[in-house]
């Protein structure tokens, strides 16, 4: 899990905000052995956005990730609030952050 987490740091200091949240996603859907993942925040300035693992259009968002409440969405389902937590507000963080660089 070191290899796993060096990754995401790395992409953090070198790469995108939200290149790190799409890692973020994808190294989630591997821990956890999932289907699926996406991420839905709302920041103001932006609205809402849906990260979706994989970095893969929601073609018919068939979960209706389009219009759900902010929170991270695991298929199948995952009760760890903290994680939840923790990807919006890295979501959010990141929005912020690649608006705000050059």
């Amino acid at each position: 899990m070191v290899g796993t987490n060096e990754s995401i740091v790395e992409s953090a200091r070198l790469g995108s905000g939200l290149g790190t949240v799409y890692r973020a996603l994808d190294e989630v859907v591997d821990r956890y052995a999932l289907d699926d993942a996406a991420l839905v925040v709302e920041v103001p300035g932006f609205g809402r956005q849906v990260m979706h693992a994989g970095r893969r259009p929601l073609h018919d968002d068939e979960h209706a990730m389009h219009t759900a409440a902010p929170g991270l969405y695991l298929w199948p389902a995952v009760d760890d609030t903290i994680l939840s937590d923790l990807m919006v507000a890295l979501g959010t963080l990141a929005l912020r952050h690649d608006a705000a660089s050059p």
